[in-house]
């Protein structure tokens, strides 16, 4: 790191110490986000599932859902696509998802 503190080389996360370049965080082409969500009870996991797509359309109208679903073992598997018109959204969506 730099001396002068107007030309850092890296910041320094003060509460972890790691270094982190911006750019290698955000993209400007990351707008997909894919959830699986897996169980036995298929009606549950649907309802779970259902839970992150109505946050997604009610906070991001313009966000394209996409499901698939599968059986494999009695296990019921089902994957969200959430395709966000921007980066920024995707991000906002992702730091809110302890919420949902």
């Amino acid at each position: 790191m730099s001396e002068d503190k107007n030309t850092c080389e890296a910041d320094v996360c003060e509460s972890c110490g790691t270094i982190v370049e911006l750019g290698s965080v955000i993209t400007a082409d990351d707008t997909v986000l894919v959830l699986p969500f897996d169980g036995t009870d298929k009606a549950g996991v649907n309802k779970v599932a259902q839970k992150y797509i109505d946050a997604a359309k009610t906070r991001f109208t313009t966000v394209e859902v996409s499901k698939s679903e599968s059986t494999i073992e009695q296990r019921f598997h089902c994957e969200v696509t959430l395709t966000f018109e921007c980066t920024a959204e995707k991000l906002i969506f992702e730091m809110n998802l302890s919420a949902i």
